[in-house]
C-alpha cells in the first residue's frame, strides 16, 4: 500500500459508501470516513468496514475534509466523496510519481455518469479533480460550496488516471442537488458582496447552456447530454436568482 491516506466526507450516502469504501482499499489501508449526521443508514454501513469513522455536526464542506486531514496518519490526502470510487488506472498513476512535492496538488480526470450513462462530452466529459496533496502545506477553504485548496506557492500537476463519479442516478435527485447548490453558491457570492446583474441572469445560464451542448458537444450525449447541459444552465439561473432575493432583504 502507498504511504498516503484517503478521506470521504458524506451524508446520507447509504448507496453509495460502501462501495467508495472498498475501492478506497485499493490503495490505502486508512481511510477515514467524516459524516455529518446521516440517518439512512450510512454510519452503520461503514462501521462494518475497518476504517476510521468520525461523526459530527455539518460546519462545512472544507471543514469536514480537514477534519478527516487531520485524523489520517498519513500527510499525503487523497479526498473522495463517497459518491466516487477510486479506480486502477488512478493507483498506478500515483505509485508512478517518483517523487511527491510537498507544495503540488496532484489531478486527474474525473469520469461522470448521469442516470447510468457515462458522460463523454460537454462540462461532465472534461471534468477534472484535484485532490491529492500533502495535508502539512496545503489545505481546504471554508467556502460554503465549491471548496478548493489552498497554501503558499501552490502548483498543480495533472497525472493520468482517473476516478468515477456517479453523482446523479435518479432525476429527482438531479433537481434536489440542483437547488441545494445553487442555494450554497448564492450564499456564497452574498458573502463575497457579488452582484445579481442582468446579464449574470439571463445571458450567463444562455452562455453556459450552448458552451456545453453546442461547443463542447455535448448534445453528442443524447438526451442524457441535453439534460446535463440544461440543468447546468438552470443552476446558473437559479444562483443568480437566489442572490437577487438576498440582496432584495437588505
Amino acid at each position: 500500500m502507498l504511504a498516503l491516506s484517503v478521506i470521504i466526507i458524506c451524508k446520507n450516502e447509504a448507496i453509495n459508501i460502501a462501495d467508495c469504501i472498498n475501492a478506497a482499499k485499493l490503495i490505502t489501508n486508512d481511510i477515514i470516513v467524516v459524516d455529518s449526521g446521516s440517518t439512512d443508514g450510512t454510519v452503520e454501513i461503514a462501521k462494518k468496514s475497518a476504517i476510521n469513522l468520525i461523526e459530527t455536526v455539518w460546519t462545512g464542506y472544507g471543514a469536514a475534509r480537514n477534519m478527516a486531514s487531520d485524523a489520517a496518519k498519513s500527510d499525503w490526502i487523497l479526498a473522495i466523496d463517497a459518491d466516487e470510487r477510486i479506480t486502477p488506472s488512478l493507483v498506478q498513476s500515483i505509485e508512478r510519481i517518483k517523487n511527491l512535492d510537498n507544495s503540488t496538488i496532484y489531478g486527474f480526470k474525473r469520469m461522470n455518469f448521469f442516470l447510468g450513462k457515462k458522460m463523454r462530452f460537454g462540462n461532465w466529459g472534461r471534468d477534472k479533480s484535484y485532490r491529492l496533496y500533502n495535508k502539512h502545506f496545503i489545505s481546504w477553504d471554508n467556502s460554503p460550496v465549491h471548496e478548493s485548496l489552498i497554501g503558499t506557492d501552490i502548483k498543480k500537476q495533472f497525472i493520468n488516471g482517473h476516478i468515477e463519479h456517479y453523482p446523479v442516478r435518479k432525476l429527482a435527485e438531479n433537481e434536489a442537488k440542483m437547488f441545494k447548490y445553487a442555494r450554497l453558491n448564492a450564499t456564497n457570492y452574498f458573502e463575497k458582496g457579488k452582484k445579481p446583474t442582468l446579464i449574470k441572469r439571463y445571458l450567463s445560464p444562455l452562455s453556459d447552456f450552448i458552451k456545453s451542448y453546442i461547443i463542447m458537444l455535448g448534445i453528442l450525449d443524447g438526451k442524457e447530454g441535453f439534460i446535463v447541459s440544461y440543468s447546468n444552465a438552470r443552476y446558473t439561473y437559479l444562483k443568480y436568482k437566489y442572490l437577487l432575493e438576498m440582496k432584495a432583504k437588505i
